[in-house]
């Protein structure tokens, strides 16, 4: 299916603030964005440098591709584990300084560095590819991945969203994690009029309370273990209106799909490739005339980050993450949703796969 609003959204707002004088200076404005990315370009070929070249790749892309809609961006690119000392001489040198953005760079403990430099100077500093912990005030830091904590937040919302007329059991089997994510969900359920969620723990098979079947109903599952997945399609045998929302580590665990047919358990995941789609299929080509390879999902995540950063830009200009806070964004494989947490901006944009016939199919409200 063809994705035709992949980025509504944005260009929706870009139209209406078109005519302000604010919205044409961002349009004039030249931007300067630092990757700072571990390609460890100076040592042997690694699986990590791979995959940083196919961000950085697939990020350059989707910046050319908003050229040709205004975006003036100049993307300057840095290799922070070239050698021990790289980071440090680059953060010494002050050659960042003239960067309105900076992306990178990945490990907690370089980020850690980075981000005290980005917090002095007013830096706006993207966490791409896993979660950091900021530890300076400002919402200065945007992670596009999040912690489980918040996934575990952001499915439960997203759940709601989809079924808002049915009846949600969280289960949980008691366990440490479990009754973790179960709590999550009952603090985030402090909302009012939402009295349709009953919290259940299953034990050695036996329900601590009895599920009413008469209705449609939602299990959210919080147990990790995937050899419970029998015992939760019982619940909802003979009920077509009823789902699973299954683990949020479930879907990471299967080697192939071939033969899968679970349509009504629906895994989440913050990126996903669904087979089939023809605006993938032309990012594919696309990338492979420019680069003379396939692309890996890394390349896929650039590209959707930056098209993101750049219509966020072209809009809002330097304060676009404040600007694009709760708005949706769907890319070729990221759905991006940020949202202030305390004091961090986090994505809370992720999918619902299901598995039906062998096929990934992708569940919208």
């Amino acid at each position: 299916m063809r994705k035709v609003s992949i980025h509504i959204a944005l260009i929706c707002l870009l139209s209406l603030t078109a005519n302000s004088s604010n919205a044409q200076q961002y349009h004039k404005k030249t931007y300067k964005i630092a990757l700072v990315l571990p390609f460890k370009s100076s040592g042997n070929h690694t699986v990590v440098g791979e995959a940083m070249l196919d961000y950085y790749q697939g990020f350059v892309m989707g910046a050319k591709k908003l050229e040709e809609e205004g975006l003036k961006a100049d993307i300057a690119v840095f290799d922070s584990e070239k050698d021990s000392f790289a980071l440090e001489n680059l953060l010494q040198g002050g050659e960042l300084d003239k960067f309105n953005l900076v992306v990178g760079p990945v490990y907690p403990n370089k980020m850690a560095q980075v981000e005290n430099y980005c917090h002095s100077k007013g830096i706006t500093l993207i966490s791409p590819l896993k979660y950091y912990k900021p530890a300076n005030p400002g919402n200065q830091v945007v992670n596009f991945f999040t912690p489980d904590s918040i996934r575990v937040r952001a499915t439960f919302e997203k759940a709601l969203k989809i079924f808002p007329k049915h009846r949600f059991y969280v289960i949980s089997d008691g366990g440490t994690e479990s009754k973790k994510d179960a709590g999550i969900i009952k603090y985030s359920a402090k909302t009012p009029g939402l009295n349709q969620i009953k919290f259940i723990t299953l034990a050695n098979g036996r329900l601590s309370s009895p599920i009413n079947r008469s209705d449609s109903f939602i299990i959210f599952n919080t147990i990790d273990k995937i050899s419970i997945k029998p015992e939760l399609e019982k619940l909802i045998k003979n009920k077509k209106q009823s789902w699973i929302i299954a683990h949020h580590n479930w879907h990471g665990t299967f080697k192939t799909i071939v033969n899968k047919n679970e349509p009504r358990i629906l895994y989440p995941e913050v990126s996903v490739n669904t087979p089939g789609d023809t605006t993938s299929i032309e990012f594919e080509d696309l990338y492979y005339k420019t680069y003379f390879n396939d692309p890996s999902k890394y390349a896929f995540i650039g590209y959707d980050q930056a098209t993101f950063i750049g219509y966020g830009l072209m809009a809002f200009g330097d304060s676009f993450v404040r600007s694009t806070l709760n708005m949706d964004y769907r890319g070729y494989i990221n759905h991006i949703y940020l949202k202030h947490y305390e004091n961090e901006v986090l994505n809370y944009g992720l999918h619902f796969i299901r598995l039906s016939e062998g096929i990934r199919e992708e569940i919208e409200p």
